[in-house]
């Protein structure tokens, strides 16, 4: 399983630190034009991979790989960008069905 494969930590771990000064880079720069950007593009970059790979990064410091993914996984879904993306996908999801069922009516 892959939860209890040292490789997979093991990469999972240098990939996260490795990503975080280029991360931290292209987000401080594309920061500038985030009023441009849709609410997909603002959730997934600054509420989800930026602050997936940033916290990662900060709990690693006191934390083994998987209770830092974890916390890092729980401070991302908090993310009120990430909510409000998610909120729009069921929202969404419920007013196809809604005219779906019109539509069968």
């Amino acid at each position: 399983m892959w939860n209890t494969d040292e490789e997979v930590w093991s990469s999972l771990d240098q990939l996260m630190k490795n990503a975080k000064p280029d991360l931290e880079l292209f987000l401080g720069n594309i920061h500038r034009h985030a009023d441009t950007l849709d609410l997909l593009g603002n959730a997934i970059l600054f509420g989800g991979i930026g602050k997936l790979v940033m916290k990662y990064n900060e709990f690693r410091d006191e934390h083994d790989c998987e209770v830092a993914l974890a916390l890092a996984f729980k401070e991302m879904y908090s993310d009120r960008r990430v909510q409000n993306l998610i909120g729009h996908a069921v929202n969404t999801a419920i007013d196809s069905k809604v005219e779906t069922m019109k539509g069968d009516a």
